[in-house]
């Protein structure tokens, strides 16, 4: 970074991970939620104050979704616990104040959600031992002993009241038969003595046959026909009918054919009243000590949850205190370990609110402010000094010449790229190696400029690296301080061109003198040739000679020729001349060869 470069660091959370604590910070409150309004549900439905009846299935149901919640809410602990223990391993910073105030809340959260539930736990046993215990039960049994007892007493009255009512009647039968009028009269007359508001003779199929009429109007029916088979007519059979306020008896008549007498007697509905709600409170109060156990499993659930819940808040808010009280302490580590680690451009953000850790992000700040400053003024003046080596590295790398700097004890110090190629060695290869090991052709011309006395020695010296062998020229310069040489400076020039260019001039010089010196004698045997053939050939006279005369006059002209061809192309460019590719006759050509081999 350059001195320009003042930004502050951010130490801000990224995206994804910001997207990834809200995720969890709202899994914790919807936990919680869920873990209430099952605790909620599942002691609405065991103490039967919902429509839903409280079955083993269902009640196992709400035992399965409490356990899913509070396992939900552990989960969520122990996954907290164990960010909190990585990143106390991971080395992060204030890790370890970050365990001990979460630790702290979560012991006072944990102390009291115990001491509220089993004391809540306690005192529902006690509360219900107490409600169940002899005195109450005795009393709730004394009650459904006077109901009965009511009823009973009665059952007893109406008994005797209808046992003599059936004897009399039984007496009156001649009456019966004879004048139904009289009978009737006879019998409102015993059920007013007997307050007996209804009374009626009935048959089998449960018709009324004589009624009487005592004023009293009163609700009741008479029973079923099947019920009267089973009536007989020495004990009558009695109904008690709280619902209908009123107690029914029915006796078979004496004297009369399947003939039945059938008395009411009407109840006090204020006591009938009393007497259901006795009954009711008794059959609940006998429900709800069946359901004690479920009750005292719903509230002991109930307050786990809860418990559970409060502990889930102390720790989530156990997390916030810590990192409100953290983070200052966590900005200021990492940002010191980053100034340990050379960044100078760190800046903690400052808040008011934070009280003395927000002087003390300011007092740090100001520090790396003040350290930034010393160190941009040492990398200017660092940056100055590579410039100028960048320099003359460039420089030295540019020059098609190779360079190599060796010091005082012989090694290598510097190598350019022209070097490398000369020596066939890479610059990692020779820093710092001898001189000596590098290049040994030149330990002579270094053993010269080491003893002598002139600063430049020159010459030249041929190497072989992978097969080349290469005309280097040498300059070996010394730099001199005081009474001593310090290191040298060697320059090559690889002239191995210039030497094979000198090479071939001479030679060429040498080719175009030997074409001369052939080529003079060349034009005179050819014209001496053609004389011969002129002057001799219309002498012969002979076939056959003549034909061998001219064959050998033309052989001798037509290789001058060749010969010439030949001399003049060697004589411009030191070479044989290029084949001519032409059609020829290969039998004439064979037979010019033979001739020339006679």
């Amino acid at each position: 970074m350059t001195s320009a470069e003042t930004s502050a660091v951010s130490f801000d959370t990224p995206v994804a991970e910001r997207k990834g604590f809200t995720l969890r910070r709202l899994l914790a409150p919807f936990a919680i939620a869920i873990a209430l309004l099952s605790a909620f549900l599942t002691f609405m439905v065991l103490t039967g104050l919902t429509p839903i009846e409280p079955t083993p299935d269902v009640v196992r149901s709400f035992y399965l979704l409490n356990a899913a919640t509070v396992l939900l809410l552990v989960g969520i602990i122990v996954r907290e616990i164990w960010q909190m223990i990585q990143a106390r391993r991971r080395g992060r910073a204030a890790a370890r104040l970050h365990v001990q105030i979460v630790g702290l809340f979560s012991v006072v959260a944990v102390l009291p959600a115990v001491m509220v539930s089993v004391v809540a736990n306690v005192t529902i046993e006690r509360g219900f031992d107490r409600l169940f215990s002899g005195p109450t039960k005795e009393v709730i049994h004394n009650s459904l002993t006077i109901a009965s007892a009511y009823m009973q007493e009665h059952a007893q009255l109406i008994r005797g009241d209808i046992l003599g009512m059936a004897s009399d009647v039984a007496r009156a039968r001649p009456l019966y038969d004879q004048d139904r009028q009289s009978f009737r009269e006879m019998l409102t007359s015993d059920a007013t003595s007997r307050n007996l508001p209804g009374a009626m003779i009935i048959d089998k199929n449960t018709n009324i046959l004589v009624s009487a009429d005592t004023g009293i109007k009163l609700a009741y029916a008479p029973p079923a026909p099947d019920f009267l088979t089973n009536v007989n007519d020495t004990e009558p059979e009695i109904a008690v009918l709280p619902d209908e306020n009123y107690v029914a008896a029915v006796i078979r008549l004496r004297y009369f054919d399947d003939t039945f007498l059938y008395v009411a007697r009407q109840l006090d509905p204020n006591v009938v009243a009393l007497l259901k709600q006795t009954q009711a409170g008794a059959a609940e109060y006998a429900q709800l000590e069946a359901r004690r156990l479920g009750i005292q499993v719903a509230f002991a659930l109930m307050f786990a949850v809860i418990a559970l819940t409060v502990l889930m808040a102390s720790v989530l808010i156990g997390f916030n205190f810590a990192n409100w009280l953290v983070a200052p302490i966590r900005r200021l580590m990492s940002a010191a370990s980053d100034v340990s680690a050379g960044n100078f451009n760190v800046q903690v953000p400052v808040n008011k609110s934070e009280g003395d850790l927000a002087q003390l992000g300011e007092t740090f700040n100001k520090m790396t402010q003040d350290l930034r400053t010393q160190r941009n003024e040492l990398v200017d003046a660092s940056e100055l000094i590579d410039s100028r080596r960048r320099f003359i590295e460039a420089v030295l790398s540019s020059a098609s010449a190779g360079i190599i700097g060796v010091d005082a004890s012989g090694g290598v110090g510097i190598l350019n790229r022209s070097a490398e190629k000369l020596i066939g060695h890479a610059e990692s290869e020779t820093l710092g190696h001898p001189l000596s090991d590098v290049l040994p052709e030149l330990d002579e011309m270094m053993k010269t400029a080491r003893e002598g006395t002139q600063r430049l020695v020159q010459g030249q010296v041929t190497i072989l690296r992978d097969g080349i062998e290469r005309n280097l020229s040498v300059r070996v310069s010394a730099e001199q301080t005081s009474q001593s040489r310090d290191s040298y400076i060697i320059v090559l020039d690889d002239i191995t061109e210039l030497v094979s260019a000198q090479r071939t001039s001479a030679w060429g010089d040498v080719a175009r003198r030997i074409a001369h010196e052939i080529k003079n004698p060349l034009t005179p045997i050819q014209l001496s040739a053609e004389r011969i053939r002129r002057k001799f050939g219309k002498t012969i006279t002979e076939q056959k000679d003549k034909s061998i005369f001219d064959q050998c006059t033309d052989t001798i002209v037509r290789q001058v020729d060749d010969i010439r061809r030949m001399v003049d192309e060697f004589s411009r460019f030191a070479r044989m001349p290029k084949p001519v590719i032409e059609g020829e006759d290969v039998a004439d050509t064979v037979r010019q060869a033979v001739f020339l081999m006679k």
